[in-house]
């Protein structure tokens, strides 16, 4: 049986009342998630995509707030929204360079990326461009149903706000008008076995009941990426985690 993994309940804890951030602000620690393209994304023959209307890129711009590692009952980050973008039919060749753009001008700490299928080319260029600090993030049955746990447990303890829409412009509060839509939207259920794997998302073909539009889970999948900057290392704030390969002269000094 199906549900909704999102109810009114749920989405009442992720009511904040900060502002949106129309640019970067000092002394912030910000992260980039960035959900692309369903599988349907491709290239027809004369090189246009094959279905504009569904291929899109989300992206959601956090704060990082590391205050609520010092709590010995949460010890992770919290987020919160502070700027979105969506889009619509663009290649991911021309939406390199404006990510890349965005990434530079918002000093982004961490960029996750959705890496499936023809999302793996934009997240390599992209890794290339920010050494370190990209995050790449591979959907598959498994992995989709372990962020949807995740995603629901961060948002439980409270550790995901939504800016004010009080005091967004009208495009960002559009945006934010559509996530909540998706969240509502978004259906989940649990496969028989001891993994207790979900499938969740907003189902295929959904439509808005006013419009008659699609309706879609982009922007949604892109505020779950979130859980994958849980499992960086964010002791030392502001600054990335490196990889420190041992040294094998003192590793042999060490031996002898």
């Amino acid at each position: 049986a199906s549900s909704g993994l999102f109810p009114t309940r749920r989405q009442a804890l992720i009511q904040g009342g900060h502002p949106v951030h129309p640019g970067p602000q000092p002394g912030v620690i910000y992260a980039m998630l960035l959900d692309l393209a369903g599988e349907d994304e491709g290239l027809a023959a004369a090189g246009e995509l094959q279905n504009p209307a569904r291929d899109a890129a989300a992206l959601t711009i956090v704060a990082v707030d590391l205050s609520t590692l010092k709590d010995p009952f949460i010890e992770r980050p919290s987020y919160r929204a502070v700027h979105r973008r969506l889009w619509v039919g663009v290649k991911h060749a021309s939406l390199y360079a404006e990510l890349r753009a965005v990434a530079e001008r918002w000093r982004a700490r961490w960029i996750v990326v959705d890496a499936t299928g023809v999302g793996a080319g934009l997240s390599s260029f992209l890794a290339a461009a920010f050494p370190l600090r990209v995050i790449p993030f591979t959907f598959t049955q498994a992995s989709k149903s372990q962020l949807g746990w995740d995603f629901t447990a961060l948002l439980d303890t409270g550790r995901w706000k939504e800016f004010d829409p009080a005091s967004a412009p009208p495009e960002q509060a559009a945006l934010q008008s559509a996530f909540f839509e998706q969240l509502t939207y978004c259906q989940f259920e649990i496969l028989p076995g001891p993994a207790r794997t979900i499938r969740w998302g907003v189902p295929e073909g959904a439509r808005q009941p006013a419009s008659g539009e699609v309706l879609h889970d982009d922007l949604l999948f892109s505020a779950a990426l979130s859980t994958r900057l849980d499992e960086q290392d964010w002791k030392v704030a502001g600054q990335p985690a490196l990889v420190r390969r041992p040294d094998p002269l003192k590793e042999l000094d060490h031996v002898l």
